[in-house]
């Protein structure tokens, strides 16, 4: 019984030590022979057209095994908080890529290694005084969608989401989204005195009689798609595929500009593979990776050598013409050193 007792006390252990050592391979890269990385990208069409166009193509080229993680920004960045090396390469939204890049949780790139990086508009390379920190996959913006067969005079202005004839009928971003806190501002620039003026974007914000505030991207489309919401606040880049899947939804750009936002690639700050994550980073901002997401996922390209082709022309941040130039930017880093601030106000104010 003693003897019988001790093997399975041994296998128990040596079970444990397999875990842990094949745990300690991947995190290494000693599984495969250093030829894996660990990517954390985002889910739904986004995933399938990186996967597609990165990804697959990437392994093909280069015999290295790509793990995906498949995450929302905020979601990655609480893991790379709890874990800086969890991944090799995160895929990060505006605002909050520059949380983690505050925080440390994402590293300086080794540009050198970046063959492409000449090739990228200076938005789409962002440095501080460490150095490059993150490279741009492509831009997208927060303009409105509006249902084609509901409403007959397509909005034109930031405003008309405040017209009574869309009453009940609208749909806006809340702070847990990428464009919530930046329409915040937007109305306060629109409303009162400037950007600034935080206290007249919340008092029209509360005046806004909205259908459901949205606290995703999905979110907005459902509302759209079931016609709960005939005009909302929402990207580009989200209402595009619903026309494409036959519904009768447009979207516009307004007068005042489009609120600019883009997708980062990063560098995770505990990752062991400065070198492999550099090559996946450089080979995604190829002139072939960004053609295919351009067109799939209506991005402006971080590469603007790289031209939208066929209905993606007419569907990008910008609208049927127009630049980089024309959208709308946000200091990120003012609305992150207030973000608790603003969200709790919006929760109390406007989500009442």
């Amino acid at each position: 019984m003693l003897v019988a007792l001790t093997m399975i006390v041994s296998l128990f252990a040596a079970s444990c030590g397999l875990a842990e050592r094949a745990e300690q391979a991947a995190r290494s890269g000693e599984d495969g022979g250093g030829n894996v990385l660990t990517v954390s990208v985002f889910g739904g069409d986004w995933g399938n057209a990186i996967q597609q166009h990165v990804i697959d193509r990437f392994e093909q080229q280069t015999g290295v095994t790509v793990r995906v993680q498949i995450n929302t920004s905020t979601l990655a960045l609480g893991q790379l908080r709890q874990d800086p090396g969890i991944y090799d390469v995160v895929l990060l939204d505006s605002g909050v890529s520059e949380l983690a890049r505050a925080e440390d949780l994402v590293a300086t790139l080794p540009e050198k290694q970046l063959t492409n990086l000449g090739r990228l508009t200076n938005r789409a390379a962002l440095r501080d005084q460490g150095g490059l920190w993150a490279v741009t996959m492509g831009f997208w913006s927060l303009g409105i969608a509006y249902n084609t067969e509901k409403v007959a005079q397509p909005p034109s202005s930031w405003a008309d989401l405040w017209d009574p004839k869309f009453a009940g009928r609208v749909a806006v971003p809340t702070p847990a989204t990428t464009g919530g806190l930046p329409l915040l501002l937007a109305s306060a620039e629109m409303f009162g005195r400037g950007p600034s003026d935080v206290d007249a974007g919340f008092t029209r914000l509360e005046q806004l009689k909205v259908a459901a505030y949205a606290d995703s991207s999905g979110t907005a489309s459902n509302l759209l798609q079931s016609g709960e919401a005939v005009v909302a606040a929402h990207y580009n880049s989200g209402t595009w595929p619903l026309a494409d899947q036959g519904l009768p939804i447009g979207w516009v750009a307004p007068k005042e500009g489009a609120l600019a936002a883009d997708s980062r690639w990063h560098l995770a700050a505990g990752s062991p593979k400065r070198d492999l994550a550099a090559q996946f980073i450089d080979f995604a901002s190829g002139v072939a990776a960004q053609q295919g997401l351009v067109d799939d996922l209506y991005l402006a390209p971080a590469d603007e050598s790289v031209q939208p082709t066929g209905k993606a022309a007419e569907r990008m941040p910008w609208g049927a013409s127009g630049s980089l130039k024309d959208l709308r930017f946000p200091d990120w880093n003012v609305i992150n050193a207030h973000r608790q601030e603003f969200t709790d106000r919006w929760n109390k104010q406007v989500a009442k």
